[in-house]
């Protein structure tokens, strides 16, 4: 569920992102503080394909970008994405990531989610490990038939982000599925705080990046709670960044959150 957030009135003004970063970089400002105008048409060929979840078949939709033909070793990006709740249905994300990972200099990549904008109120943790199991049989498949570079991003906004985070801290080293995680106006966040701080999640990681942003829909104090929290940590498998977009809101922030959260956890 996208559930809906509190408008809150800051008591600042400011053009500015709030960025931290657990490698101990600097704060990095940004100016890209509006949502891109329109999405370009991309030179990408769409697939479906069907696969498997615990006796399930399900469907889901790929895009392959041009250099697929001289390159199959290309990373994965994962996007998790149901109807709004309490917003207005957003039907683009997925063009929205596919534009966000152009926008990352050399970088080609097969952008991947369900075929059907499911209209899933999501709950957590209670489902998460229904939509855990989907999206790693996802990978799976993907894996089997596309590519077989270890590379995966796990992207989503929301309930979904919520998803993102929950996973980031509920998978082992062993079985791990993905490596970048970007998450925006996440749901959920005081349960994961509570995961961080009770250490109840498995410690041995490694390798990690967390791109986490919100924007002025969000609870301001419960963002930065939970932020500054992950930096008190200092895991050292985790690069981290969070971001805050106070002049968007949920229904636009999502498409400069994934362009930033790309840039992030492609960069070197």
């Amino acid at each position: 569920m996208k559930t809906k957030m509190k408008f809150l009135i800051l008591g600042y003004l400011t053009l500015a992102f709030i960025s931290c970063s657990c490698d101990g970089d600097s704060p990095i400002e940004s100016t890209a503080t509006t949502e891109p105008t329109s999405t370009p048409t991309t030179p990408d060929k769409r697939k479906t394909f069907t696969f498997l979840s615990n006796g399930i078949s399900i469907r889901g939709k790929i895009s392959i970008p041009s250099e697929y033909e001289n390159d199959k070793n290309l990373p994965a990006i994962y996007l998790i994405d149901f109807t709004e709740q309490h917003f207005k249905v957003a039907l683009d994300e997925f063009d929205k990531v596919i534009y966000g990972a152009l926008q990352v200099k050399g970088l080609n990549a097969l952008v991947i989610t369900l075929d059907e904008h499911m209209d899933i109120d999501l709950q957590l943790p209670e489902d998460f490990q229904e939509w855990s199991d989907v999206y790693k049989n996802m990978a799976s498949y993907v894996d089997d038939h596309y590519t077989s570079n270890t590379s995966r991003t796990f992207i989503g906004r929301g309930s979904e982000g919520g998803q993102v985070l929950m996973t980031l801290f509920v998978e082992e080293k062993e079985t791990s599925v993905f490596q970048n995680f970007i998450a925006t106006d996440a749901t959920s966040i005081g349960r994961v705080k509570f995961m961080i701080e009770a250490e109840d999640f498995p410690q041995e990681k490694e390798n990690k990046k967390l791109h986490y942003s919100f924007s002025s829909n969000g609870y301001y104090n419960e963002n930065m709670k939970f932020i500054n929290t992950i930096n008190e940590q200092a895991y050292p498998w985790l690069e981290f960044r969070s971001v805050e977009y106070p002049n968007l809101t949920y229904e636009n922030a999502y498409s400069t959150a994934f362009v930033d959260g790309l840039k992030y956890v492609f960069s070197e």
